[in-house]
């Protein structure tokens, strides 16, 4: 499965990006486990909306970036779980989903309910 639809997330500047494009539309943040077989699941399911450049998909993998996963659940007040999708709308968090919650429908449907979406 080629992955270089998902954005990177694994530096502070990566994250920076994605805060910042959240204030125009919602972005989903993805956290990633490479050792865990329900991630790769959640994994298979994102893969199609990070196809779909209107929706930005940040990853990060939690195994080469444990310290900035640490950050980005303590800025968001989400405790962290891999899988996890966070979808940020105007860089605050409006819809959290773990495990087996992280299917393609759940995050389409908080996007599409998401603020910046329905204005």
């Amino acid at each position: 499965m080629s992955d270089s639809s998902f954005r990177p997330l694994s530096t502070d500047a990566n994250w920076a990006e994605a805060r910042s494009a959240s204030k125009t539309q919602p972005v989903l943040v993805f956290k990633h486990s490479s050792a865990c077989p329900v991630s790769a699941k959640a994994e298979t399911q994102l893969q199609p909306l990070a196809e779909d450049s209107a929706l930005p998909v940040y990853r990060l993998v939690v195994q080469e970036s444990r310290a900035l996963s640490d950050e980005i659940a303590e800025a968001l007040d989400i405790r962290h779980e891999t899988p996890q999708v966070i979808v940020l709308d105007d860089e605050t968090p409006v819809f959290d989903a773990s495990h087996f919650d992280v299917t393609a429908d759940a995050v389409r449907e908080a996007v599409q309910s998401a603020p910046s979406s329905t204005n």
